[in-house]
């Protein structure tokens, strides 16, 4: 795979605080370039496997996207992405790191919430991106989108239909864990824990 940090993020930050913030207001220096870039490798390229991911990347970076690509990310991408970013960036607009340690960012109009309502808020934010993740990944592999996207489709990724919660916080499949492919080239049966799940010899 080539180096796909040197390309346009798939999102710009004014573009996540529109689609996923209620204060349209939000300074855009609080979603970092960083952040949108670790979303795209946590949450988004294992989803679309490294080719149809880099393939995204250098086209947007030139700024020109197939007509399909670009319904693709207009569509689907760009809201499942803004959603992941979100996710990821909440931590960081709530607390800072400084000389005193982890401190909330708080001014004399604002009170901090509960731990509790964080969570629920936290967990929301995940379960919006999903929806949308979901939702991208039914288009892709709908049938009425075949031979449309033939990179994603020659290059199915891995199965990333898990996600783990561990001392209230989410990990997700791509990361720390991975349950299998997707299942038998030959016969399509659904692969069990990385283990064949049918009679066929070629799996």
């Amino acid at each position: 795979m080539g180096n796909t940090k040197q390309y346009l993020t798939l999102v710009s930050a004014g573009e996540v605080i529109n689609k996923t913030f209620t204060n349209k207001n939000t300074d855009p220096v609080l979603v970092s370039e960083n952040t949108i870039v670790l979303s795209e490798l946590a949450h988004i390229r294992p989803l679309l496997g490294e080719k149809f991911y880099a393939e995204l990347k250098l086209q947007h970076d030139d700024g020109e996207l197939t007509p399909d690509n670009q319904t693709f990310m207009t569509f689907y991408l760009e809201d499942a992405l803004s959603w992941f970013v979100r996710f990821e960036v909440v931590n960081d607009i709530m607390s800072n790191i400084s000389s005193s340690g982890i401190v909330n960012n708080i001014d004399e109009f604002s009170r901090i919430i509960s731990q509790d309502t964080y969570n629920t808020f936290k967990q929301d934010t995940y379960r919006k991106a999903d929806i949308f993740a979901n939702d991208m990944m039914d288009f892709l592999n709908g049938t009425d989108q075949a031979g449309l996207y033939p990179t994603f489709a020659n290059n199915k990724p891995k199965s990333m239909s898990d996600t783990y919660k561990n001392h209230g916080m989410i990990f997700y499949d791509s990361i720390y864990g991975y349950n299998g492919v997707d299942g038998c080239i030959s016969c399509g049966n659904p692969y069990l824990r990385g283990e064949r799940n049918c009679n066929c010899t070629d799996c």
